[in-house]
């Protein structure tokens, strides 16, 4: 606003515009005014220009420190934004290649966990044919523990009768047993 005042060589003031005057009974006369009564050098009210030029000024003076410090702000805003951007990203990848490593681990432990069941399900397999062949053997076995005696005296007899009949036979292939 003053540098359209200075270049355009016009006088920084404001248009001061007064109340027409009361006319006299002459109604072709316009009315005595104010500045006229001082050789026409009236100003108006100059100083009043002044103040708003200055209250111009200095609205200017805030709005371009006001832009002044918010571009400061914001350039310390973006730096704290990548250094804690830049931060968080390094966390971030700490984080997934624990999470990795850790996911290898289970792997690890849940193949040795299946390799341990296995192991676990074969010897119990084992265990169970083992005690189903105990059992067999003990069911097949056991009948002697009941039979023994009688089966020790049919045995016996059995074994006399035998050597009775090899005797007797024996006999006969002599002839002594014919009566001959």
């Amino acid at each position: 606003l003053t540098q359209f005042y200075s270049s355009n060589k016009i006088e920084l003031e404001l248009a001061q515009k007064q109340a027409p005057g009361t006319y006299t009974v002459d109604a072709d006369k316009a009315p005595e005014t104010a500045w006229q009564g001082e050789g026409g050098n009236y100003k108006g009210r100059s100083g009043e220009s002044g103040g708003i030029i200055a209250i111009l000024t200095m609205i200017k003076d805030d709005l371009e420190n006001e832009m002044k410090t918010g571009r400061a702000a914001d350039t310390e805003a973006e730096a704290d934004y990548e250094q804690q951007r830049s931060s968080l990203a390094q966390s971030l990848k700490a984080q997934q290649t624990s999470k990795a490593a850790t996911e290898k681990e289970l792997s690890d432990l849940q193949g040795e966990m299946a390799d341990t069941q296995e192991s676990k399900d074969q010897a119990l397999g084992d265990h169970n044919s083992e005690s189903d062949l105990s059992k067999a053997l003990y069911s097949d076995c056991s009948w002697i523990d009941s039979h023994f005696e009688s089966r020790r005296d049919k045995r016996k007899d059995e074994m006399a009768g035998l050597l009775e009949a090899k005797n007797y036979l024996a006999g006969v292939e002599s002839g002594d047993e014919l009566g001959l």
